[in-house]
């Protein structure tokens, strides 16, 4: 009992460190995020993550939905797959439980990864 006790006080510690690190986010209607290659180019830090609109968006999104999922949609060749890896780090190492997390291969453009809420 007790370990149920201590995963829902930090599944609340992580949802309160995302909404003081987010702010007041706006909230949004799309339920598919897309990061470019131009944006995803950027030097990245934990901050310029939370930073990024559509990694913001979806966290937002998925926080406001519980029992949801982050799925990665990538194009499937070997830039794609190691692509969608690293978002899928950085979203762990931020706090999102690596369980809630998906990667799926989309077929679509390789000069981008789309973050997908899915209930």
């Amino acid at each position: 009992m007790a370990g149920i006790d201590n995963l829902s006080m930090k599944s609340a510690c992580i949802a309160y460190l995302f909404v003081f690190a987010l702010g007041a986010a706006p909230a949004a209607h799309a339920s598919a995020y897309t990061i470019t290659a131009e944006m995803w180019m950027q030097p990245r830090s934990g901050a310029v993550m939370l930073q990024m609109a559509p990694v913001r968006a979806a966290v937002n999104d998925w926080m406001r939905q519980p029992g949801s999922h982050l799925v990665i949609l990538h194009s499937g060749d070997d830039m794609g797959s190691l692509w969608a890896s690293e978002v899928q780090d950085w979203l762990v190492s931020l706090g999102i439980p690596s369980m809630d997390i998906q990667k799926r291969v989309s077929g679509q453009d390789e000069n981008s990864v789309t973050l997908m809420v899915e209930r």
